[in-house]
């Protein structure tokens, strides 16, 4: 039997807590007929007998019945409070892994972890309580029947309306708003982009330019969704107002009914009363269908993202490697445009060896690092590491063997000593260690907290070339087998530059095996061997000393082949 998804586990474990909500929601909402017939024993029997104990004794029946409906209300809120949380808790780590899985394999994700935050709002809000109060509806209309026929065709009549009224608003607003909604989410998310780049906008002048064109976006979206709003809000007034009216129609029908000697007066009240009670879960319905289309989309997208991202096979988990690579008709595709950025690239790197990989900007040296990594899945061939696919291996437990220093750095909210130990619970030794190795410590205790300055994408504390170097102490937490540096000296002064060749050499005099793409001749005399990347494709392979000669040989002016050679 194929097994369930985490999301279909959750939402069959939710679906079995409705029994119980559902025996809370009747019990309470029996209870609330309290008051009704509260007032049709005061006015039918109190008054025309006259009695103090009976008085009373209604009045305590009253107020215990009331008691119990209020802790049986407290009941219900406090466990569909914990649904909700419990939601959140079990699937927020799993749709964020798949989120990132999918983002990396498509370059998008269908959901994230804002569409928890949708799920969560529906089961805990008021929502959910409006949808198990509606049930229970026929039951006061029922009541209301049994009463007298007449007021019981006026409330049915109007429980229909009211719900037609309902079903009218999703059908004629449910597309429009789900449209905008999307596009609503994408604005905002480069709202925080703009945000997080804040220093790049101000240096060019381009806060004023960002923000009128995200505002104008902002507004062509508020315009697309203003009809499909203003049609909501009209019928939802149009609710409460036939709602009122139909208040009024049973008051006047059942004085009628009081003169005609066919109800009480003391009926009349708790009619009037009853009606308001089964109509309020139809009319809280129509407020609660706006979470309710938000719970259906998120539940969509999160569906499609499990379906996208499967659970993964339990793997046996492989012994430390070596770090020898092999690389076999490898091509990756750009997501969505499916343009190849590399084109069957298959060579071999042994373990301990040091890969220089140089070429023309826009060549894929920065996406063959990716691919090396894992970062990035093959479109086509494979990757090998010890002679298992990257792909066997699971993502955490690769990375313990992998070192990766990304071409754009980023550094995470944290400390400086969680973010090499890449957000992990810091060991304290193994940090150390790793900053010392690439040259980082001092520069790290300068710093006014040391290794406790808080880093983040809104961190403004740091230089780049800072980030750059506590990017490679990330990169050598743990000891790696295997090292990957993407212009590794992009961002580095003469102190970091220095560092850098110790650290190369430190690699080197431990047996790690090293792939770096730089534009610095300098760093070339670290290399064992030498990739040309050229178009995607492998233009040239081979030792150092005889790729370098053979590409002299064959330049007019060596400088500018090696000009040629940087990105």
């Amino acid at each position: 039997m194929k097994p369930q998804s985490p999301l279909s586990v959750v939402l069959r474990a939710i679906r079995g807590q409705m029994a119980s909500l559902l025996l809370l929601s009747l019990l309470a909402n029996l209870l609330l007929l309290t008051s009704s017939i509260y007032m049709l024993q005061v006015f039918d029997r109190v008054l025309a007998s006259g009695s103090v104990g009976t008085l009373t004794w209604l009045s305590v029946i009253a107020a215990a019945a009331l008691v119990a409906f209020g802790l049986l209300e407290l009941a219900r809120r406090r466990m569909l409070a914990r649904i909700g949380s419990w939601t959140e808790a079990e699937l927020a780590p799993e749709v964020m892994s798949r989120s990132l899985a999918q983002r990396l394999k498509d370059g998008r994700a269908d959901a994230d972890v804002s569409d928890i935050a949708d799920i969560r709002s529906f089961y805990s809000g008021e929502a959910l309580l409006a949808f198990l109060d509606a049930p229970w509806t026929p039951v006061f209309l029922l009541v209301i029947w049994l009463m007298h026929p007449l007021l019981g065709t006026i409330a049915v009549g109007a429980a229909l309306l009211l719900f037609a009224i309902a079903v009218l608003n999703d059908v004629l607003t449910r597309a429009p708003l789900a449209e905008t909604a999307g596009e609503v989410r994408r604005n905002r998310s480069d709202a925080g982009v703009y945000m997080e780049h804040a220093d790049t906008l101000s240096a060019l002048g381009m806060i004023g330019g960002t923000t009128r064109r995200w505002h104008r976006q902002m507004q062509a979206l508020e315009q697309r969704s203003s009809a499909a709003q203003g049609l909501s809000i009209f019928l939802l007034s149009a609710s409460r107002s036939l709602r009122m009216v139909v208040q009024v129609a049973i008051l006047g029908t059942g004085a009628w009914l009081v003169l005609q000697n066919e109800l009480t007066a003391g009926g009349m009240i708790a009619a009037s009363i009853i009606l308001s009670r089964a109509l309020a879960p139809v009319e809280r319905a129509l407020t609660a269908w706006r979470s309710y289309g938000s719970y259906r989309r998120a539940r969509r997208r999160l569906e499609a993202l499990f379906r996208a991202q499967p659970d993964g096979e339990r793997r046996i988990e492989l012994p430390r490697p070596e770090g020898h690579l092999e690389v076999n008709g490898l091509r990756y595709h750009a997501p969505g445009s499916g343009e190849p950025i590399l084109k069957s690239l298959s060579f071999r790197l042994p373990a301990g060896k040091t890969l220089a990989i140089i070429g023309p900007s826009g060549s894929g040296k920065s996406s063959l690092c990716r691919c090396l990594v894992g970062a990035w899945t093959p479109s086509f061939g494979v990757v090998r590491l010890d002679g298992a696919d990257l792909s066997e291996w699971d993502s955490d437990s690769r990375g313990r063997y992998l070192g990766y220093l990304p071409q754009t750095v980023r550094l995470f909210s944290g400390t400086i000593a969680e973010n090499i130990a890449r957000l992990g619970e810091p060991e304290d030794m193994a940090v150390l260690d790793a900053a010392r190795r690439c040259g980082t410590h001092e520069m790290i205790l300068a710093l006014p907290e040391g290794y406790e300055t808080r880093t983040g994408p809104y961190s403004d504390l740091l230089s780049g070339g800072q980030k750059q170097r506590i990017a490679m102490a990330r990169a050598l937490y743990g000891d790696p087998a295997v090292v990957a540096l993407d212009e590794p000296d992009s961002n580095l002064d003469g102190n970091g530059e220095m560092a850098l060749a110790a650290m190369m050499k430190d690699l080197r005099e431990r047996g790690r095996t090293v792939i770096f793409v730089s534009h610095a001749p300098a760093l070339l005399r670290h290399a064992d061997l030498v990739m040309v990347l050229k178009d995607g494709a492998i233009a040239r392979f081979g030792p150092r000393d005889e790729i370098l000669t053979a590409m002299m040989k064959n330049s007019a002016s060596p400088e500018r082949k090696v000009v040629e050679a940087r990105g």
